[in-house]
């Protein structure tokens, strides 16, 4: 029996009002000033959050048990990772404020998504909670003429899309809140694709909604569940299918960040009787291609809840969705 619930049943710790808060620091105090109220911050988090320090603590040893991390973890490595994730959000209010532009990023397998940009043609981009995909916001600034539209599954949606547009509001990003997937949203997001608009969701959360449609796949060496909706929408929209990381650069003197691409797919077309194939294939490629990035960048996995949970409803509505 599973202790740890379901991530969206945890709550969001961090708020509208807090991002405000350290917004009012930074502002007045700039970046330094702000460093210095985070780790405190992060300090009480990692002291009163349980279930996320376990949750770190899980994730860590895996990445020690897969051969990706030299060193037993212990508390220490877990705070740091608490900590690159505050310093994650001081990077969010940089692009916010438009202090991040493309020359500060490096471009890994960018020939992935530059032909798209080009072309303007649209794609489904496959995100995950490995580093900060808020830096689109860059990409979508500096004159490329990319729109990004990015699903979310908070209830804070709107709120948090209006506080960054009063920050910088020329950026083209679209934030949707999303209840479920249904036939009137995946028409919207065919619109945007024809119009060679950009489509992000992250894929490495299940549903809010429907927990029990995932498919099982393994991820640091045990079977995790992986939604089907960002991938069963990749099929009904038939567009190109990319992965984004942006990553805080590791060893870079000139770029402060990796901006990568990689590509799952140039376009799902599958059958009734392919179609479960296809959603296995594409899992499977999508968990390997996350494993690869997350052995790179190891503390810039931003998913502190249990991911491997083994909740049984899941398993059987799955095998039976299957």
């Amino acid at each position: 029996m599973t202790t740890t619930n379901h991530w969206s049943s945890m709550g969001e710790r961090g708020s509208i009002l807090g991002l405000k808060i350290l917004f009012t620091f930074y502002k007045y105090g700039g970046r330094y000033l702000a460093q210095l109220i985070l780790y405190p911050v992060i300090l009480y988090f990692f002291i009163t959050g349980k279930p996320s320090r376990t949750a770190s603590q899980k994730y860590l040893a895996k990445m020690h048990q897969a051969g990706y991390l030299a060193n037993k973890p212990g508390l220490w490595l877990s705070f740091k990772h608490f900590l690159a994730m505050g310093f994650a959000a001081l990077d969010k209010i940089d692009v916010w404020l438009g202090k991040i532009s493309m020359t500060s990023i490096n471009h890994i397998n960018y020939d992935v998504f530059e032909p798209l940009l080009t072309a303007n043609k649209g794609a489904l981009i496959i995100g995950s909670h490995l580093g900060n995909l808020e830096i689109c916001r860059a990409l979508a600034n500096d004159n490329t003429g990319a729109c990004f539209n990015v699903l979310v599954f908070t209830e804070h949606a709107q709120q948090f899309n209006d506080l960054i547009n009063s920050l910088h509001s020329d950026v083209k990003v679209n934030l949707i809140e999303v209840t479920e997937m249904g036939p009137d949203l995946a028409i919207m997001l065919q619109e945007k694709i024809s119009q060679g608009e950009y489509v992000v969701i992250a894929g490495d959360r299940t549903s809010t909604t429907v927990a029990g449609r995932v498919i099982y796949n393994e991820f640091l060496g045990e079977q995790a569940p992986f939604s089907q909706g960002p991938f069963i929408l990749a099929g009904i929209l038939q567009c190109p299918v990319l992965m984004m990381f942006c990553l805080r650069a590791q060893a870079s003197e000139k770029h402060s960040y990796d901006l990568i691409f990689e590509q799952l797919s140039p376009g799902i077309h599958w059958t009734r009787k392919t179609r479960q194939l296809e959603l296995n294939k594409l899992v499977k490629k999508y968990a390997e291609t996350l494993e690869k990035y997350c052995a790179r960048y190891p503390l810039q996995w931003f998913n502190f809840f249990d991911f491997w949970q083994q909740d049984k409803i899941s398993r059987d509505k799955s095998s039976q969705d299957g």
